[in-house]
């Protein structure tokens, strides 16, 4: 069996596939046969197909381009999905909706009991926003204590688990910290959350999902976002999106991959690729080209705001919810062994 993950980066919630899944599954990993896992993230989509192999999914989310027709999900093996909208948009039976497939790190004893929280206040960017944004002198004058999502896996779910509240623009970062039952503050820059899989996520834990604005960490980093550099803090009350802002919208059947499709995507690499180096020498040059002065006084801002955020009050799904969320991931999972 292959397992089939976004590899593209070391951002945590998505590298965890790379060190969970040896550990719970071995033995099918070791087969050599044209089935694939496809594990923790938001990877069902329309062209999902492309990817050659029996499909298993298992704690898998949605939302990165519209779904498929139910069809053709039929010929996926569904352990289960992250949440009810996966479920829904999916044209699965919604008992397949249980939650995100991270939280199979209660089956490793490691990972399993009770720890002691009440330590830092956590700020954990979506890994985007740690690639291009510069929040660490920003939660340095905060007072909070900074988390790059690219750093080692099991180190951030350590410092999750003994924190006292998290703010985090990372899907991951909320999912770890609710397992640790540490409580969580979601934040959303202007064009980095995918609200859907939030909405997903919080809805398989019985929670609402309330996000609070977050404007850029300094001026590279709003010209990047394409928003307009401004010292004006955006309001600290949240906003709560639901189901209904999500309507079913699929895709049309998606054909196999031919030579239009492979050109255009090594087109989207190129662009890709120069589009990174232009970004590159932009961070490089943050405080300079006149920058250091503004950045510096916006700054002092961002840091007042992001305090005001550590004093809001974190969700936290119930004990028992989550127990027997846990408890479901491992049932299943012993289906699938």
């Amino acid at each position: 069996m292959r397992l089939f993950y976004n590899a593209t980066s070391t951002n945590f919630g998505d590298h965890i596939n790379s060190w969970l899944w040896p550990r719970l599954i071995p033995e099918l990993l070791a087969r050599e046969d044209d089935e694939v896992l496809v594990g923790v993230g938001s990877l069902l989509k329309s062209d999902l197909d492309r990817v050659p192999g029996k499909k298993h999914v298992f704690g898998t989310g949605s939302g990165y381009g519209p779904p498929p027709p139910p069809e053709t999900a039929r010929g996926w093996t569904v352990h289960c999905v992250r949440g009810p909208l996966t479920a829904r948009h999916y044209g699965l039976d919604p008992q397949a909706a249980v939650t995100d497939g991270a939280w199979l790190i209660g089956q490793l004893p490691e990972w399993q009991g009770t720890f002691d929280t009440g330590g830092e206040v956590l700020f954990i960017p979506h890994w985007t926003s740690a690639a291009y944004g510069n929040w660490a002198p920003v939660c340095a004058m905060a007072g909070l204590a900074y988390v790059d999502p690219l750093d080692d896996g099991p180190s951030i779910l350590r410092r999750i688990a003994a924190a006292r509240l998290v703010v985090t623009e990372s899907l991951h970062g909320a999912i770890f910290a609710d397992y640790f039952r540490t409580p969580w503050v979601p934040v959303a820059s202007a064009n980095r959350v995918l609200h859907f899989k939030w909405v997903d996520w919080c809805m398989s834990i019985g929670v609402p999902y309330e996000t609070r604005a977050l404007p850029p960490s300094d001026i590279v980093d709003a010209l990047i976002q394409r928003v307009r550099p401004s010292r004006e803090m955006p309001s600290p009350d949240p906003r709560t999106y639901t189901a209904d802002d999500f309507p079913y919208a699929p895709a049309a059947a998606v054909s196999d991959a031919g030579a239009a499709y492979r050109l255009k995507t090594r087109a989207k690499g190129v662009a890709r690729d120069v589009r990174g180096r232009v970004l590159d020498s932009l961070r490089a040059r943050r405080d300079g080209l006149g920058m250091g002065s503004w950045n510096r006084g916006y700054r002092e801002d961002v840091a007042a705001y992001l305090e005001r955020l550590a004093g809001c009050e974190g969700a936290l799904s119930e004990d028992a919810v989550r127990d027997r969320l846990v408890g479901d991931l491992g049932e299943r999972l012993g289906g699938m062994i």
